[in-house]
């Protein structure tokens, strides 16, 4: 039932909409004077719609004090579904009470009405009866299907994501494995180099000072600002080529994306080949 609200609300025209919100503050004047400008342009409404539009109109009414308006609304509701009935929790009990008056008294006119609507569903029921005797006999006839299509919906996001996520989502495993691993490898030589030039630069042992021999920069030894600028190079090339596959990935995983695969496979399971791919 609440998905159903949901539903209704998102799809309400805006005139609707509108006069929901309002009455739902209480501002039961703006709701009525939405719905009957609206209405009087005779729009094209869903039943569901209609009965939600003359139940607030005729509540509003009510609650205005104009009752033959009310009684108008409460008529209209009950050509759509003459067994409607107001919720006593949540509307107040004088108008449920009068909304239940109105309904005695037009009962003559709603028996009908209720009637026909039990003998269109009847009908409806006896036409989706009769369609699946039809499919079942023609299953019958021509016995088990021979072929299954199996359809598969591939995650877009997929593309984005690094380790050759795109590449395996699109069935290329030897392509997604070299970049995982060349990434797995890119990484761990790019966060071992962060950790190894950190650990050189704070090591205060090895500092030295002017002077001394092989100490033309101090705080470092020449030997290890050397040896300092080796591994920086090593964690800005590692990091690069990591990047780099990562981008390579995306553009790949975006040239080759498909995001709806079917693949016809036999009764029952087993393997299949791919029948069709579709793709924007």
């Amino acid at each position: 039932m609440i998905p159903l609200l949901i539903a209704l609300v998102l799809t309400a025209p805006p005139e609707l909409k509108r006069a929901k919100d309002r009455f739902e503050f209480g501002a039961y004047a703006d709701a009525a004077g939405t719905l009957r400008r609206y209405l009087a342009t005779s729009p094209s409404l869903s039943e569901e719609e209609a009965i939600d539009a003359y139940r607030i109109l005729g509540i509003s009414e009510y609650h205005l004090g104009d009752q033959a308006q009310a009684r108008a609304a409460f008529v209209n509701l009950l050509s759509h579904d003459p067994d409607y009935a107001l919720d006593p929790f949540l509307v107040p009990p004088p108008i449920v009470e009068f909304f239940d008056r109105v309904k005695r008294e037009h009962e003559p006119a709603l028996a009908p009405l209720r009637e026909r609507r039990r003998a269109l569903r009847e009908q409806e029921r006896l036409a989706d009866e009769a369609k699946r005797r039809l499919l079942a006999e023609e299953q019958s006839r021509t016995g088990p299907p021979t072929k299954v299509v199996r359809v598969q919906e591939r995650l877009y996001l997929f593309n984005w994501m690094p380790l050759g996520a795109g590449q395996f989502q699109n069935g290329d495993r030897a392509k997604g494995t070299a970049i995982a691993a060349g990434q797995i490898v890119a990484g761990v030589v790019n966060l071992s180099a962060i950790i190894f030039h950190n650990q050189l630069a704070e090591d205060r042992t090895r500092t030295c000072i002017s002077g001394q021999p092989g100490c033309s920069r101090p705080p470092y030894s020449d030997s290890d600002r050397v040896l300092l600028g080796r591994v920086e190079a090593v964690k800005y090339v590692s990091a690069g080529l990591f990047w780099a596959l990562y981008a390579y990935g995306v553009w790949d995983a975006h040239k080759h994306f498909v995001p709806i695969v079917e693949t016809e496979v036999a009764p029952g399971g087993g393997s299949g080949s791919v029948k069709l791919e579709w793709a924007f």
